[in-house]
């Protein structure tokens, strides 16, 4: 038992000074300020409009981001695409991954990473 007891005095030891050094990739959306959120919205709407610019999601992308500055808010809809963005980037996504398909593409992973 004592033995035990060491090893695992020693493994808490050496994964607390491991994990100081450990950086997360970015907040997730309800940590992110407002300012930070209707940029990501403004960024990932010219994006989507750039890659894809027949798809008739960019009048709803447009239609959803328009007026957030007025209303000093931004639609949530773009909060669910930031998390899936972010967990791809971080590897934790089990309905996507980075290579494949929008939520994948590198272009759009680099809106999460900065």
């Amino acid at each position: 038992m004592l033995r035990i007891s060491n090893s695992i005095k020693y493994n808490k030891f050496y994964t607390s000074s491991f994990h100081t050094t450990t950086a997360r990739l970015s907040s997730r959306w309800k940590d992110l300020e407002l300012e930070k959120k209707q940029q990501f919205v403004r960024n990932f709407v010219g994006l989507y409009k750039e890659k894809h610019p027949c798809s008739k999601s960019n009048v709803m992308y447009k239609e959803l981001s328009d007026g957030m500055e007025e209303h000093g808010d931004t639609p949530y809809v773009f909060g669910i695409l930031y998390n899936e963005l972010l967990d791809v980037a971080n590897g934790k996504s089990t309905s996507n991954q980075k290579g494949e398909g929008p939520m994948g593409d590198a272009d759009f992973l680099k809106l999460v990473a900065k």
